[in-house]
């Protein structure tokens, strides 16, 4: 009889089989999962309808990352996030046609090498998970939710994305955010998962740790849900007592260029068509007018172009803002911004806003493509689109009547801290204002992910948003994230909103506190990491010992 042979040792292998039969679980079927994680996750980003699979996502990777070791739990969460981000920008290929008229062939693999990086977010998060689990077993429900959120907050991505951008037809699941933001509802989403998958564990029915656990976690999100349900009525309850403001929108549908197009036949720089629409959104009532970022317009360049629009507006009587490239001479160098111009009632220019954020690639290269050698390959590949600008320096606030604008420039939408802090202290009485071109992105769903990131913004910041998209969908709400007006996409349009406002609302616990909610998720994750490297030190003195 061997010496293993004991009864103690049979029962205590007897006690081991579920794991057991975890660890010999294929790589196939672990895989196969992963996948399964991956699409569910991308799945709300492209359609809003599918919601509820944000709230599942987590499941399938949980099982496949169970008793993993660090690097296939790596190599897991690697898959599920390419699927994810493949799934979610599969308009990277449109936009490399758009950008260098390459082929089909040739985009879809330079869109592949931006997936695989992108997808390298969630597989450090699945490792630093599965190490966090092996040294602190019991406090997964906080360890998974916490490790995938900051993890994805701090990896670098050129298109920053949170899952709560797929939740905007869950209203009542979004209204949190106005708390701790976007990234909070990924929070509660990755714990609504893990807690799933913990009650689908027989293992866990007799641990008392366990359940009480199990218990607080469901605490958190039944009052998360019971908050969202009050505040989505109190809102509601709110905008209808509301005056409203006439706004007019502009949708020109203008195609993408990378070179200074001329003006359309029949109009000049002088007299855009859009003055033409502008024009009868003025003579219905609108109380101020707004354009797209879109084509070069020469406002800042050329005299006869400013006459022209101080003519035409000081006709209307109406204030106008519109997006234009400013040149500037500084320090001896012609520096370029993406500006938000405001003409008044008298078309005279009284404010503008100069993009803080700008686009990698785009608008500026970051410091590693800068690099010797590098910066050349960059050049010769992103050719005429980048178009360096300069970045402008602070928020700007343009007053029309009691109503104060709130401009943001295209990319900025993806910054929720850096929207916050526009919105500040003082927010009684704002609307944020984006204006985007997003006809790069081809007809995919590009325009209407970029349009519900911006439906959180204005939930977080509590207040009313517009968001006007050159080719669409563009989109008015009130603060609870309630869709007031909307276009259609890929389409010319001229819209007037009655938008809800009160010009003593506005403003969150989020637009006052947003770096300090930031800070709390990362001091949460570091005090987690070191009583996990404790732990490690404990159970190897005891070893030791």
């Amino acid at each position: 009889m061997s010496p293993f042979d004991t009864p103690s040792a049979t029962l205590t292998t007897q006690s081991l089989l579920p794991a057991e039969r975890a660890r010999s679980l294929a790589w196939s079927t672990r895989a196969l999962l992963a996948v399964v994680s991956g699409l569910m996750m991308y799945a709300p980003w492209v359609n809003p309808m599918l919601f509820w699979t944000g709230w599942l996502a987590g499941v399938p990777l949980l099982y496949a990352l169970r008793d993993s070791r660090l690097p296939t739990a790596f190599l897991l969460g690697w898959l599920a996030g390419v699927l994810c981000f493949a799934g979610a920008s599969h308009w990277m290929i449109d936009f490399m046609i758009h950008l260098k008229g390459l082929s089909w062939l040739v985009s879809a693999f330079l869109a592949s090498l931006f997936w695989l990086y992108t997808g390298l977010a969630v597989g450090f998060a699945c490792l630093l998970y599965r190490w966090c689990s092996l040294r602190l077993p019991r406090w997964d429900l906080l360890s998974f939710p916490l490790v995938v959120v900051v993890v994805m907050a701090v990896f670098p991505q050129l298109f920053v994305t949170d899952f709560a951008e797929g939740q905007v037809r869950f209203l009542v699941a979004l209204q949190g955010v106005d708390l701790i933001g976007a990234q909070g509802l990924n929070f509660i989403m990755l714990l609504f998962s893990v807690l799933l998958f913990q009650l689908l564990q027989a293992q866990h029915a007799q641990d008392r740790a366990a359940a009480l656990g199990m218990s607080a976690a469901a605490a958190v999100i039944l009052l998360w849900f019971a908050y969202g349900f009050y505040a989505l009525a109190y809102w509601d309850s709110q905008v209808r007592n509301w005056e409203t403001r006439r706004i007019g929108l502009v949708q020109p549908n203008d195609a993408p260029t990378r070179r200074i197009p001329a003006p359309r036949e029949g109009f000049t720089r002088e007299s855009p068509e859009e003055m033409v629409a502008s024009r009868r959104l003025a003579k219905a009532g609108a109380q101020w007018v707004a354009w797209p970022e879109a084509r070069y317009k020469g406002y800042y360049d050329m005299f006869t172009v400013r006459q022209g629009y101080a003519k035409e507006v000081g006709n209307w009587g109406v204030p106008l803002f519109f997006h234009d490239v400013e040149n500037r001479w500084i320090s001896a160098e012609k520096v370029s911004f993406n500006t938000v111009a405001w003409l008044d009632g008298e078309g005279q220019l009284v404010g503008q806003y100069r993009k803080v954020k700008r686009m990698p690639f785009g608008e500026y290269l970051p410091e590693f493509f800068q690099l010797p050698g590098v910066g050349q390959i960059t050049r010769l590949f992103m050719g005429d689109y980048l178009r360096p600008v300069g970045a402008g320096s602070e928020h700007q606030v343009f007053s029309v009547g009691d109503m104060r604008v709130i401009p943001k420039v295209c990319y900025e939408t993806a910054f929720p801290q850096f929207v916050a802090q526009s919105i500040g202290q003082d927010a009684g009485g704002k609307l944020l204002l984006f204006l985007s071109q997003d006809n790069w992105f081809g007809e995919t769903s590009q325009p209407f992910q970029h349009r519900d990131m911006s439906i959180v913004r204005g939930v977080e910041n509590r207040v009313p948003m517009v968001h006007l998209i050159n080719n669409g969908p563009s989109v008015a709400t009130a603060p609870s994230g309630r869709v007031v007006a909307s276009t259609q996409a890929f389409s010319r349009a001229e819209r007037l909103v009655d938008m809800p406002f009160d010009a003593q609302t506005g403003g969150s616990f989020y637009s006052r506190h947003a770096v300090g909610v930031q800070r709390g998720l990362y001091a949460a994750l570091g005090l987690l990491l070191l009583a996990g490297l404790l732990s490690g030190r404990g159970k190897r003195r005891q070893c030791s010992g």
